[in-house]
C-alpha cells in the first residue's frame, strides 16, 4: 500500500525545486542562499527544512524527479533493452540545459551518484541479460554501466550534443557489448 502523498507538500517541494531551477539560470550554485531560495518559492525557511536538508538534496530532489519522468516514459512504450540508449540520450538531449547548469555549477556527479540507483530500478528491464551474476558482480556490473553512461553523458553535453542522440545510442551499444 502506497503512503498517501500530502498534495500542499509536494507543491510546496516543487515550488522550491522550481526556484531553484530559475535562480540557478541567474546565479552561480554557491552564490544561492537558502533565504534566497525560499523568498523565490514564496515560502519560509522552515518549510524548506520539513522538505530538504540543504540545497543539493534540492537538485537530487531535481534529479529524482527528471528519473521519474524517464523511467514512466520508458514503462510506458514498453522500450525494450537494446532500445534504452537511445531513450536516454534522446530524454537527456531535451534536458541539455539543465545538465549544463549541473557541469557549470560542479554539480553532475550527483547525476552519477544516484545512477546506479536508478539502473537497479531498472533491473527488470535490463537485467533479463545479467540473470546468472551474483549479487557482487551486478553491482559493479551497474557500477560500471552508471559510470560509462555518466562520463559519456557529460562529455557529449560539454561537446555541445554535436553526435546525434542516435550516434550516442550506437556507440553505447557498440561499446557495452
Amino acid at each position: 500500500m502506497r503512503a498517501r502523498v500530502n498534495p500542499i507538500a509536494e507543491r510546496s517541494k516543487n515550488w522550491l525545486c522550481n526556484a531553484m531551477l530559475e535562480l540557478l539560470q541567474k546565479k552561480p550554485y554557491h552564490d544561492i542562499t537558502i533565504t534566497e531560495l525560499c523568498d523565490q518559492a514564496g515560502l519560509v525557511r522552515k518549510t524548506f527544512y520539513r522538505h530538504f536538508l540543504s540545497k543539493e538534496s534540492v537538485i537530487v530532489a531535481v534529479i529524482d524527479s527528471m528519473f521519474e519522468e524517464f523511467y514512466t516514459r520508458i514503462r510506458e512504450q514498453n522500450i525494450a533493452p537494446h532500445e534504452l540508449p537511445l531513450a536516454y540520450f534522446t530524454y537527456w538531449e531535451r534536458h541539455k540545459h539543465f545538465l549544463n547548469m549541473l557541469i557549470e555549477n560542479q554539480l553532475f556527479s550527483l547525476l552519477n551518484d544516484h545512477d546506479v540507483l536508478y539502473l537497479k530500478s531498472m533491473d527488470d528491464i535490463i537485467g533479463s541479460k545479467h540473470a546468472n551474476l551474483s549479487e557482487m558482480e551486478k553491482e559493479y556490473l551497474l557500477t560500471m554501466m552508471s559510470g560509462g553512461l555518466w562520463s559519456m553523458l557529460k562529455k557529449w553535453i560539454v561537446r555541445g550534443c554535436v553526435e546525434s542522440p542516435e550516434e550516442m545510442a550506437r556507440m553505447t551499444l557498440h561499446f557495452f557489448i
